[in-house]
């Protein structure tokens, strides 16, 4: 029992010393520590807020990614296409520019 008082004890003139220090009140302490505890609460629902809409993000992208990779095959197809109708033309230019050197 002598334990239990000297523990209190010396947690009452460490926190009589840190409020001291701080020219504040208990009611003033608990007022600010409500605030801070508030706060750090809103913060981290803020940022698990954030982190799930991130994660949203990315499983809608990942559904996404299908159609993207269609998308640049169909665009590859195309400058294939492109390129092997273009060839002849290139050489035939070519041809020309050889025999004006």
């Amino acid at each position: 029992m002598k334990t239990v008082f000297k523990i209190v004890g010396a947690t009452a003139v460490v926190a009589g010393a840190y409020l001291y220090s701080r020219k504040e009140t208990p009611g003033e302490f608990v007022e600010r520590a409500k605030n801070t505890f508030n706060d750090k609460k809103q913060k981290a629902s803020d940022w698990k807020a954030a982190y799930d809409n991130f994660k949203q993000s990315i499983d809608h992208l990942t559904a996404q990614m299908p159609v993207v990779e269609k998308t640049i095959s169909d665009i590859q197809r195309d400058v294939d296409d492109a390129m092997f109708q273009i060839q002849p033309r290139l050489e035939e230019i070519s041809k020309y520019s050889d025999k004006m050197k």
